[in-house]
């Protein structure tokens, strides 16, 4: 190094200048742009993923339940025998549509990273306003019918992979090895990087106005927030997706995927975690 103290210090300007930029991390769960995954082991990263949803987004700690630790940061992989208990409790149509997939892969990034997150939406409709929800929440077709999520009525494309009404049926919008976004990470804070890595989960939950309020920021969902059938399917879609994966993938939730970015969605409401995860004990622990 020369001693000469102006050209030592010209000599450290252009070293730091050459250095690559630290990334900078997106959203409460730090989402890291260049390796397209959120902060800590992948148990860590549930947790924060994890977090209970509450009434307008907020969002509250909660244990995680033991399951996830030992399936994200364990050495069992999802098994062939769980893909098929998977694959047996998925309803007809999808189950024949599910088996001629259930060898191909799920999606990857335009980096070739694989799919790695299973993100559970609520749909949020159909709204009743400051009317009150129908009694038959889990059998009323008006509630459970995929029509507006198929003809273009929210948008021009089915906005998730997979919808799933509250008496368990599925219909899929777009097949698993289909790079997909449904939420503000990957349409705008990341962008087209980052679609590939994240998997998702549309349930069927209706929404009405909180007492007292007239705009559609301010609504609540129907408590419980998902059916039995909802339950049940939703940890078949995750053994399934998982053994597709060939890895368990971690689950998230809309909202606390986009946590820390403006105007996040406020969803899924009611989502009973300790639920998901006695589902998912059924399939893979079976007897």
């Amino acid at each position: 190094m020369p001693d000469n103290p102006d050209v030592r210090r010209i000599i450290f300007l252009v070293l730091l200048a050459a250095a690559p930029a630290a990334a900078e991390q997106t959203g409460e769960c730090r989402f890291d742009p260049d390796t397209l995954s959120f902060a800590g082991t992948a148990a860590e990263q549930a947790a924060c993923l994890l977090r209970k949803v509450e009434v307008l987004g907020k969002r509250k700690a909660q244990p995680l339940p033991p399951l996830f630790a030992r399936l994200l940061d364990g050495e069992a992989l999802p098994s062939a025998a769980m893909m098929q208990t998977a694959l047996a409790a998925f309803p007809q149509p999808y189950q024949d549509y599910a088996r001629i997939y259930a060898a191909a892969p799920l999606s990857r990034t335009a980096s070739g990273l694989p799919a790695l997150y299973f993100v559970i939406h609520d749909t949020s409709t159909p709204f009743y306003a400051d009317q009150p929800f129908p009694k038959r929440l889990d059998t009323d077709w008006q509630i459970n019918s995929f029509a507006p999520y198929m003809d273009g009525t929210f948008a021009r494309e089915p906005v998730a992979h997979i919808f799933l009404s509250r008496y368990g049926q599925i219909w899929a919008g777009h097949e698993f090895q289909e790079g997909w976004r449904a939420t503000k990470l990957e349409s705008r804070a990341i962008g087209p990087a980052s679609r590939g890595r994240f998997i998702h989960i549309e349930t069927v939950q209706p929404r009405r106005l909180i007492a007292g309020f007239t705009d559609t920021g301010h609504t609540h969902g129907p408590e419980p927030g998902f059916s039995a059938a909802q339950y049940r399917q939703l940890a078949a879609l995750y053994v399934y997706t998982s053994a597709r994966a060939g890895r368990w993938l971690i689950p998230a939730q809309h909202n606390t995927v986009d946590a820390g970015i403006p105007d996040a969605h406020d969803d899924p409401q009611n989502f009973d975690l300790g639920r998901f995860a006695e589902e998912i004990e059924a399939i893979i622990s079976p007897g």
